[in-house]
């Protein structure tokens, strides 16, 4: 990967995932990014997770630690050094972690190692805008994009449920669809670990912020930070 874009090798997070050309790409240059927690654990949503974004776009980085909330918490100003760690293709979308070992494109980063890669001062935090979208204008800039849908309702014969089903007594990861004025459905992923898993699906009409996912040629949201305003 370059590390020409700037003098001290920091670069935007989409041309960071622009250099992954393939199924897996290891980083062996002194390129960083910078960018504000958008998602993590704090509610259950994204296990072992944390979502960065800046100007250009969002990424998922893949960390092997419980509550990485109570290290990288919501809206703080994370630096990433880069060099040494890799990024791979998970469902179509651009991720980030260690270099792999086994089958898959990314392994987490170990407990141990995070400290080596990613960094940021306890006062650095700044609030983080969504960007409003619309579910007819999804495009891949958005994937791991951290978004705002307006005025979105959720699908007539799920209002009222659950936002997981049971399955043997714990919650499920369940689908769910948010349809717009126009009716453009968009999937709705939720996690059964999510803290939220059983209150019910709001009626009526409202705004839902979330991560723009995408796998097998669909695109669809996971609701971050319980941001659901009916």
């Amino acid at each position: 990967i370059p590390d020409d874009e700037s003098e001290s090798g920091l670069v935007s997070i989409a041309y960071l995932k622009s250099c992954c050309k393939g199924l897996s790409a290891n980083i062996d240059t002194d390129v960083s990014i910078k960018g504000t927690v958008v998602a993590n654990d704090l509610f259950g949503e994204f296990y072992k997770t944390l979502v960065l974004v800046d100007e250009s776009g969002g990424i998922e980085i893949l960390i092997d630690r419980e509550r990485i909330c109570a290290d990288f918490p919501l809206y703080a100003n994370v630096s990433v050094s880069c060099n040494g760690l890799a990024m791979g293709r998970a469902g179509g979308k651009v991720v980030l972690g260690a270099k792999p070992t086994g089958e898959y494109p990314t392994n987490r980063i170990a407990d141990g190692d995070v400290s080596k890669y990613l960094y940021w001062q306890p006062d650095d935090i700044s609030a983080a805008v969504p960007r409003k979208v619309e579910i007819a204008k999804l495009g891949v800039e958005h994937v791991s994009d951290y978004v705002l849908l307006e005025n979105v309702r959720f699908a007539a014969e799920e209002v009222g449920n659950g936002w997981c089903n049971k399955s043997d007594e714990a919650f499920a990861d369940t689908e769910r669809h948010i349809l717009d004025s126009e009716g453009n459905v968009l999937v709705v992923k939720v996690s059964g670990l999510c803290e939220y898993a059983g209150e019910s699906i709001p009626s009526g009409r409202g705004d839902v912020c979330g991560i723009v996912d995408y796998s097998g040629g669909t695109y669809f949201l996971r609701i971050a930070n319980h941001e659901v305003y009916f």
